[in-house]
């Protein structure tokens, strides 16, 4: 009588391992396309939020009949501060409601928590850590932040800045009933007139560099309504004046210890820094783009001609 061979139905601990192994080539090779898929997703996203700051820039030019500046103020890093940029736009980002809780003749200080302490999704690089509440600022817990900068030119020079997005004068401070400084009056610096090298070849605003240690809310990314300059301002390309002299390139993500790596342009995407440019499109430039083009982008009215790296 013959005997059966038995059926097997199972796989070998051989050629699990094999199917094992596949798996893990193919997971291998797949990864880098998703993470690369992810990554260019939030550089569209963070291309987007400039968009809107550029848009929202010519509402603001539209409305009121000058740039909206970098900040109203003096040149100094105190903490506190009167506007700046972020607030000033708020209305023409869908932040009315936030913009309504700032009176804009008072210190940031002197506001009510909720009109500097919400996270403006607008204002944030996808690309960048989750943003949290600045430290050692104007008020503790301190503000919201922004990854996005007012390019000042190729130095900062308070009112002598050669940016489109530079500072307004206060010209008239007074006291209140309480004691507290009251800004009566200030005068703004720029219109798109001022632009005189062409709206299409000078940017409005970047994405700035912030070294590793200052990550998150600390130091120069401390909150957007900060009087810490460095929170709001940035400059690229090069400064000559007499002895004095200074070189901005982009930098990449991990300058920590470059020359001016606090106020300079760079961002959290690989070799590449993003900007919006007057005329309301978005450039993004290597990191490698040469100083001289970097500042001809970054002056409104040098009278040099720029052409834009393809």
């Amino acid at each position: 009588m013959r005997r059966m061979k038995s059926m097997r139905f199972g796989f070998t601990l051989v050629e699990l391992l094999v199917v094992i192994a596949i798996i893990g080539i193919l997971v291998g090779l797949l990864l880098p396309a998703v993470q690369a898929a992810r990554e260019a997703a939030r550089r569209m996203q963070c291309s987007n939020n400039l968009k809107q700051i550029g848009l929202a820039v010519h509402n603001f030019e539209s409305a009121s009949k000058y740039l909206p500046p970098g900040f109203i103020g003096d040149n100094s890093d105190a903490l506190n501060s009167w506007a700046t940029w972020p607030a000033l736009l708020l209305p023409y980002l869908e932040g009315s409601n936030q913009y309504n809780l700032i009176d804009i003749h008072y210190q940031m200080a002197d506001q009510p928590p909720l009109a500097y302490q919400n996270q403006v999704a607008t204002y944030l690089c996808p690309s960048r850590p989750p943003a949290v509440l600045s430290t050692g600022d104007f008020a503790n817990p301190g503000g919201a932040l922004t990854d996005y900068a007012a390019c000042f030119g190729t130095a900062a020079l308070y009112v002598n800045s050669r940016g489109a997005i530079i500072p307004a004068i206060p010209e008239q401070i007074t006291v209140d009933a309480a004691g507290k400084p009251y800004l009566a009056k200030w005068k703004y610096q720029t219109r798109f007139a001022s632009i005189t090298d062409g709206t299409s070849t000078t940017v409005l605003f970047g994405e700035k560099h912030i070294r590793p240690n200052s990550l998150r809310g600390k130091n120069e990314d401390r909150s957007a309504f900060s009087a810490v300059r460095n929170t709001h301002r940035r400059m690229m390309g090069l400064y000559v004046n007499g002895s004095v002299t200074e070189a901005r390139p982009l930098l990449p993500p991990d300058a920590q210890t470059n020359p001016f790596a606090n106020s300079s342009f760079g961002s959290a995407h690989a070799g590449l820094c993003q900007f919006i440019l007057a005329d309301g499109s978005v450039q993004a430039l290597s990191n490698t783009t040469d100083l001289a083009v970097l500042s001809n982008l970054a002056i409104r009215n040098d009278g040099n001609i720029v052409t834009l790296p393809e």
